[in-house]
């Protein structure tokens, strides 16, 4: 039994002094007033922030490594990378790629879920892709997108259908909704991203059952006064979650705080679309096939000059968002009780509270990550 003491408690929202969580067999065992457990090992917070971990659901790479490796070692490499920046679990995010890459990809996260990895936890498959629409392929290689439909999913993922635990779609191309359908019979979150649609067709693809969107402002249409389009539909539609890349480059700080006073901070989720620089610093990379530049931090494409991915970490985009203003308390929710409940695990991760997985974090005053607990056991940084 372990015994976390003497720290600022995130509960519900708030912070709570005073209060004990004992871990014990990878659990929280209780969320307990300071002292009723005397037995076990004392692990002094000495009046840091105690926090769930963090839960990234877009994540293409970091430390020269990416998800498309179809490497089990590079997964073994990013695990431990994020970790050490508070990220407690994630899903490993394949890109717009051949169809044997995707397989190659599907099955080293396959392979990988059933060895015991130090690091965070791979959580399963974010699809980001192929079925996006040409004209907002961002960082993805078009000659690989495809027209979606049950049978062409079914033929890329092939045996690792299970898997895969969010798809990213566009709800703007022939044979969407078909595809929308089949997905969400089937449990898989459908986020809608990669897309030129117009405010109702994107509407058209939350009533299919789309529930989520996409790294919100970048490669989708934009919000303008007499076309809404995917961002008004976000911001209009009750129910519907978005994710924000909060390295201060995607997204201008003030967008960043009109999204969430929009939709909430219970809707939002911050992600960091990281790619395989994270961690490394500047140079030529490549991401999904196409080669990038890394130049102060910022990964672009090196033909089309578009933003590629990021070099965030988890940790910096709570940094961030507390320093353009958003309340601490709200940061943590949206890097952890959201993207649990967006992905289906809220009932066991994100929230510190009796029976979830120990998965903490200890964040000291400045908001550095100080120390990290995954099921219980601490990761050395």
């Amino acid at each position: 039994m372990k015994i976390l003491t003497g720290g600022k408690v995130y509960l519900e929202g708030e912070w709570k002094c005073n209060v004990d969580v004992v871990m014990e067999d990878g659990k929280i065992l209780d969320v307990a007033p300071k002292g009723k457990y005397a037995e076990g090992e004392v692990i002094d917070a000495n009046g840091n922030y105690i926090c769930p971990g963090f839960i990234d659901i877009h994540v293409h790479g970091c430390k020269g490594r990416d998800v498309m490796d179809g490497s089990v070692e590079s997964l073994e490499v990013m695990a431990e990378f994020m970790a050490a920046h508070g990220t407690t679990a994630f899903l490993a995010t394949t890109t717009t790629h051949g169809r044997e890459e995707i397989k190659k990809s599907l099955k080293a996260v396959s392979d990988a879920l059933h060895k015991d990895i130090k690091g965070a936890q791979i959580l399963g498959v974010h699809l980001e892709g192929p079925f996006i629409n040409p004209e907002a392929k961002g960082a993805h290689d078009e000659k690989y997108i495809l027209a979606p439909s049950r049978e062409s999913f079914r033929e890329l993922v092939g045996d690792y259908e299970g898997i895969i635990k969010r798809v990213t779609m566009a709800p703007d191309v022939e044979g969407a909704k078909e595809l929308v359908n089949y997905l969400t019979g089937r449990g898989i979150v459908v986020s809608m991203g990669h897309t030129v649609g117009n405010y109702e067709q994107c509407m058209a693809g939350f009533e299919w059952g789309m529930t989520h969107v996409t790294h919100l402002y970048n490669a989708m249409s934009p919000l303008r006064h007499r076309e809404p389009g995917a961002v008004g539909a976000a911001f209009d539609r009750d129910g519907v979650t978005v994710e924000l890349i909060a390295d201060l480059i995607h997204v201008h700080p003030a967008a960043l705080r009109i999204a969430v006073a929009v939709k909430g901070s219970d809707s939002v989720a911050l992600i960091t679309d990281a790619m395989s620089a994270t961690g490394m610093g500047d140079g030529d990379y490549v991401l999904g096939g196409l080669e990038v530049v890394v130049k102060e931090g910022v990964a672009r494409l090196k033909e089309r000059g578009n933003l590629a991915g990021s070099t965030l970490t988890q940790d910096q985009a709570l940094r961030n968002m507390v320093l353009i203003g958003i309340p601490l308390e709200d940061a943590v929710k949206m890097l952890t009780e959201v993207p649990a409940d967006i992905i289906g695990i809220g009932d066991k991760k994100g929230r510190i509270k009796k029976g979830f997985d120990a998965d903490l974090v200890i964040l000291d005053e400045k908001l550095y990550v100080n120390k990290v607990f995954i099921k219980g056991e601490e990761f050395r940084l």
